[in-house]
């Protein structure tokens, strides 16, 4: 890390306000001096993480993960440290001079599989507008794809299978890679590419790595499916992508907003009408993943699904989830009953453009939606209709809202919920996010941990510290903490004190990381060094250690046969015993 000085990492963490960064990321809420969020790093629905102004460090309390203003950047963009501390230097306008050639960057072991998508792309591309490309050329002009987002998206045309598959093995990818993509398929010791005569549009990961294809068929032929997609491979799962996302990102953050559609062509509708921060989940229904890309853009999601009843279900599963997941949406009101493509290209780029500024709130598009999916002239439909609308009123909406829809609700169906607002359970999670919650709560530490924690916060604070326990103990028996010791020797070897930025920007385990930042809360209230807290601590490990002794010896008296081994194991017994006493009176006295 010498090419970037320690100095320029403690000052650009310094200028770095956390809650300034990570607001670019995630929705904080301010509760007293510090804030809270709803934590990226696990499926959570109340906020569990949590940003210290003063110490300018973040710590969720369910999962664990916690840092400084690098570590987060680092965990939620998914980079090296150095490439965080570069960013938010960015950020900050920090003048950070260095010589990027010299990042040591990861090696991705699926490189060979996105070259191998990349080159093929090129192969489509040139098939394009090669004369076999000429019939879908014009298929893209009927659709008024013009030649800017046909090379803004690498747009491209799968001729017959054999062309596809010659050009791939004269480029020397192996069919274990061809295969490893997804490109092409072996039956029978016949080989062949799985896209053929298809209009192709590629997909690419969050990080704008080529990963797979939505491919639309050419011809009106039923009997053979509109749309294909790549099948699950290395690379490309389906549940983990959202088309255009790399591209669209920096539009939304810009524009403060993003808009989610369908599929690939109803993206193309919104860039044929200068309109570039849409994306698409691709015809699946949205998962965990999904949501967890679609909150790190930290701007209003606008759901433009199609305005037909398939695109109504759709709107009404997508929109139950991202209630779950606390996204801040709204919905078009599409009464067209047309999709984005179909607008623009029947209607006009204005109309377009004007749609999405047409939205209602997710209860506003239940009260349309919902009493068709419910018999309201019947007295258990009407309950459960009611039901299921006090949920979402009560979890979305505000105070003058919520009067508003039970009057509508009242008129509806008879029942008065006016009253009803203060007395409503919250309601509870599924089971699956409970069970998520229970796997991450931290197991409660039992005393020697508890000391090992202590001792280890003398020794950050006192160089003392650190040379008497490694005189007294030498050890930690928690091996994260003896992993955060060796840090510490290691910096005092060159400075008489530990400067928690350094410290933190050399640790490269998170759980190391993690243990870190709640010692640095501070749950001991203990400032600086004291010598009582200190010495407590080490009483108790030792303690602890003649306890875990004794407990050995009376193992093995009550497996050994020979009557003189006993007396001997006993005698030792007695003499931890009274060292043992001898601590514990030190301790009360």
């Amino acid at each position: 890390m010498s090419w970037i000085s320690e100095d320029d990492i403690k000052a650009i963490r310094q200028q770095a306000d956390i809650v300034d960064v990570m607001s670019r990321y995630i929705t904080l809420e301010k509760k007293g001096k510090d804030y809270k969020a709803i934590c990226p790093f696990h499926d959570d629905h109340d906020p569990s993480l949590s940003i210290s102004t003063d110490k300018q460090i973040f710590k969720c309390f369910v999962c664990g993960t916690g840092g400084n203003v690098f570590t987060f950047v680092q965990k939620i963009e998914n980079i090296s440290f150095l490439e965080a501390v570069c960013k938010v230097a960015e950020l900050i306008h920090y003048p950070l001079h260095m010589d990027k050639s010299q990042f040591q960057l990861k090696v991705d072991q699926n490189q060979p599989l996105y070259d191998c998508v990349q080159s093929y792309i090129r192969f489509l591309t040139y098939e394009l507008q090669s004369e076999n490309g000429e019939s879908v050329k014009r298929y893209l002009s009927q659709r008024k794809i013009n030649e800017d987002i046909i090379k803004r998206f690498e747009i491209g045309y799968a001729p017959e299978s054999s062309r596809s598959v010659k050009y791939l093995k004269a480029k020397g990818f192996n069919e274990q890679i061809l295969t490893d993509t997804g490109l092409i398929r072996t039956h029978d010791l016949d080989t062949y590419a799985v896209f053929d005569n298809r209009l192709m549009i590629p997909i690419h990961d969050e990080n704008g790595n080529p990963v797979g294809f939505t491919a639309r068929r050419l011809n009106e032929d039923k009997d053979v499916a509109k749309y294909i997609n790549t099948s699950e491979t290395k690379i490309y799962h389906k549940g983990n992508l959202i088309f255009n996302y790399h591209r669209a990102k920096a539009f939304a953050k810009k524009n403060k907003r993003c808009i989610l559609v369908e599929g690939a062509m109803d993206v193309i509708a919104f860039e044929k009408a200068d309109i570039h921060e849409s994306i698409a989940c691709l015809g699946t229904a949205c998962t965990k993943e999904q949501i967890t890309l679609l909150k790190r853009l930290n701007v209003p999601l606008v759901v433009c699904y199609d305005g037909d009843r398939a695109g109504k279900a759709a709107t009404y599963k997508f929109g139950k989830l991202a209630v779950d997941y606390g996204l801040n949406f709204s919905i078009v009101k599409n009464t067209t009953g047309k999709d984005p493509d179909e607008i623009f290209n029947e209607l006009g780029k204005d109309e377009l453009y004007l749609s999405v500024h047409k939205t209602v709130s997710f209860v506003e598009f239940l009260f349309d939606y919902l009493p068709n999916q419910y018999d309201l002239d019947n007295y258990e439909d009407k309950k459960k209709f009611t039901s299921e609308m006090q949920s979402f009123i009560e979890r979305t909406c505000t105070d003058f809202e919520k009067a508003d829809y039970y009057s509508r609700i009242r008129d509806l169906t008879g029942f008065d919920l006016s009253h009803q607002s203060a007395n409503i359970p919250a309601p509870k999670k599924e089971s699956r996010n409970n069970a998520a919650v229970v796997r991450n709560i931290e197991p409660l530490k039992n005393g020697r941990t508890l000391a090992e924690h202590g001792v280890l916060w003398m020794i950050l604070n006192s160089k003392l510290a650190a040379d008497q326990f490694k005189d007294q103990i030498g050890f930690f028996q928690d091996p994260v903490c003896e992993e955060l010791s060796l840090y510490c020797y290691d910096m005092y070897r060159n400075m008489d004190h530990i400067d928690f930025d350094v410290l933190m920007s050399y640790i490269e385990k998170e759980d190391v990381r993690n243990l870190l930042v709640s010692l640095m809360e501070n749950a001991f209230h203990v400032d600086g060094y004291n010598e009582d807290f200190f010495n407590d601590s080490l009483m108790k490990i030792k303690e602890c250690t003649l306890q875990a002794q004794i407990d050995n010896l009376n193992d093995q008296i009550k497996s050994v046969q020979d009557p003189m081994l006993k007396i001997s194991l006993a005698s030792k017994k007695q003499e931890l015993i009274i060292q043992r006493n001898e601590i514990l009176h030190r301790k009360e006295g």
